[in-house]
This record gives structure tokens, sequence and C-alpha cells, in this order.
């Protein structure tokens, strides 16, 4: 019988342990005393106590590596091991977590077929590193998202190691913005669009009127995160893309489409449940094939790239517009704008002579 590899738990008074196998026995450690490893993850602050207690749990597994433990082998290599005991903090959002996971899974299918999973930390190097990211047709933005996940995983054991972590000297690729091109007329649209679908029609008000964000911000929200009155809508941080609390009006011309339901519902579902993930995506992909309307690359994004037109070329204050945007940044709302049909200098700025 293989012994599982060792893995990390906390309590629920936040003291870490290390759970591993002996010849099919479970064992649990608080520390690596009784095993003659001088690493005591409890002794540390919370915040350093997972860095020793991953330590711990990849010292164990090397001396059931190494026979010391027990007669029998274990059943990954120390680099394998490394990233399969890896996990994200708890107060990651979810979709983050998922996205990680899938970067995890491909990297140990990866090891694996590519005969690298008996490397160790140490060893791995940038060329090694590369030839994962690589190893699949890619778009810029998923390369450099899957650069950034590996990044974030070897940095907290190589921090441990005292060696360089190799997905760090990977230059990131350049990315072309993509362009979700306005409307010129919205009104037309939305017309068309409320006779396809009533769901998608409140959706793309929300979109252009609020400048909600459609698949996450849009689709969670709930009748407790609108005002009694129906005159705005309130976001906590945990909520929205800048991590920000985020307070926007509900124009009149959004809330007469609306009808309250119990505070705890979610405003499409009518319960405590919101639609998937992909439901607006799927629902504009159906509208998009029978549509005579769109132009290309016309999006759902699109109306919250019209909204953020109207917002600007009414008061020319990129303030204002970061704040209805909800970018946590100004230099994130100048980046925007270059995506935009907005000319960024006027005729008054340019040179003189």
């Amino acid at each position: 019988m293989n012994n599982k590899a060792p893995r990390v738990v906390k309590d629920s008074k936040n003291r870490f342990y290390v759970i591993y196998y002996l010849n099919g026995i479970r064992n649990r450690v608080s520390s690596g005393s009784s095993l003659g490893i001088d690493i005591h993850p409890n002794k540390a602050h919370t915040s350093e106590g997972l860095h020793l207690a991953l330590k711990l749990a990849l010292s164990i597994h090397e001396k059931i590596e190494a026979r010391e433990l027990t007669s029998e082998n274990g059943s990954s290599t120390q680099l394998q091991f490394t990233v399969t005991v890896f996990n994200l903090p708890e107060h990651y959002k979810l979709s983050y977590k998922k996205a990680f996971s899938i970067t995890k899974r491909r990297f140990l299918l990866f090891i694996n077929s590519a005969n690298q999973s008996k490397f160790k930390l140490s060893n791995y190097t940038h060329s090694e590193a590369s030839s994962f990211l690589h190893s699949k047709l890619i778009t810029p933005s998923s390369f450099n998202t899957e650069r950034k996940h590996m990044s974030s995983m070897f940095s907290q054991f190589t921090r441990m190691y005292g060696c360089t972590n190799p997905f760090e000297k990977i230059r990131k690729m350049k990315e072309k913005p993509s362009l979700h091109k306005s409307f010129k007329d919205v009104n037309t649209l939305l017309e068309d669009i409320k006779l396809f679908n009533e769901n998608l029609f409140l959706c793309c008000l929300l979109t252009y009127g609020c400048l909600l964000r459609p698949h996450q911000e849009i689709r969670s929200l709930t009748w407790g995160d609108i005002s009694d009155d129906m005159s705005f809508i309130s976001l906590s941080g945990h909520r929205n893309k800048s991590g920000r609390n985020r307070i926007v009006p509900l124009p009149e011309f959004i809330s007469k489409h609306m009808q309250r339901g119990l505070h705890t519902d979610n405003i499409f579902t009518g319960s405590d449940k919101p639609f998937n993930g992909g439901y607006f995506k799927t629902l504009w992909s159906r509208y998009k094939a029978q549509s005579n309307v769109l132009e290309d690359l016309q999006t759902l994004y699109s109306f919250r790239h019209s909204g953020a037109i109207e917002i600007y070329k009414r008061t020319g204050n990129l303030t204002i517009l970061q704040q209805a945007m909800g970018h946590a940044s100004l230099a994130v709302t100048l980046g925007y704008l270059r995506g935009l049909e907005i000319p960024s200098l006027k005729l008054s700025d340019m040179p003189r002579l």
C-alpha cells in the first residue's frame, strides 16, 4: 500500500496540523519535534504559520521518500507534492480559486507527461517553466494569468529554501486591448432585446445605466442590495472587482422595470440563489445569433462602454468616470479610455507655433 502524501489542516482555533500516513496508518502532528524536524508552525504568527506547516509537510514527505519513517516509498516527488498540497487562503474569491485550480491541474499533468515530476524545486529552471506556459495554444491574456498563478505558487516555497522563482523571470506577453464597440442607438437595441428576453433586457439596462459588470455584479444582485426607495444600489467590497464598497445611483428609467421582491431574493431568479455564472453569456450568444441589429465587435460589455462614453462626454471628468466605473485607481480608468472610441486629444491640446 502506498502512503498518501502529507496534507496541512487547520482547526477551529487556527492551529495547524500535518496529517500523514505510514503503512496505511493515519498520523497527525502539530510540530516536527517527534520526527526530529525543527519546525513549529503554531509557535509563529498566524500569517507565517501556514508557510511553516507546508514546510513541515514537505519535510515529512522527504523523510518518507528517504525511507527514514517507513520502509515504503511515498506516492509523489518533491515538485509534484509541493504543487499538490498548495492551496490558496480562504479569503480569495471563488472565481479566482477556480481559475487557479485549473492552472494547477494542468501543471501536474504536464510535469508527469514531460517526465519533470522528479525535479526538486531548486532545480526547476526558467526554461522548464517556460516550456509549461508554452505547452498549449494560449492567448496573451491566458498566458499572463497562468504565469501569475504559477509564480504565486512557487514564490511561497522558493522563499523558504532560498532559491529563485523560475516563473518570475518569464516576461509577460503583450496583450492587445479588446474593443467592445459602443452602440449608436441604445434605445432601439434595448427595445429589440426586451422582445427577446426580459432578464437580458434588465441586465443590459443595469450594465448601461449603472455601469455594473454583468456576469458577476449584476447576476448576483439581490433586493437587499437596492435601497428601499429604489434610488441606489450598494455593493460591498467582496462583491465587485475593485474590492471597495461601491454605491451607484439607480436611474428611474431602470427602476420602473423592476418589481421588488424579498430582501434576500435574487432580482432575476426570485430565490436566494442566482443563475449560474454563464447565464447571461449564453443568453447574449443566443440573441446575437438571431439579431439583425448588432454590429461586429458589439458585446454585452458594450453597454458598459457606451455608458462610460456618455458620462465622459457629459462631464469630461476622469475622477467621476473612475467612480462610476468602480475602478480601483485612475490608472485603470485611463487604460480603459484608450480602448474606447473617445478621442484622447482635442485640437486645442495640440502644439502651437
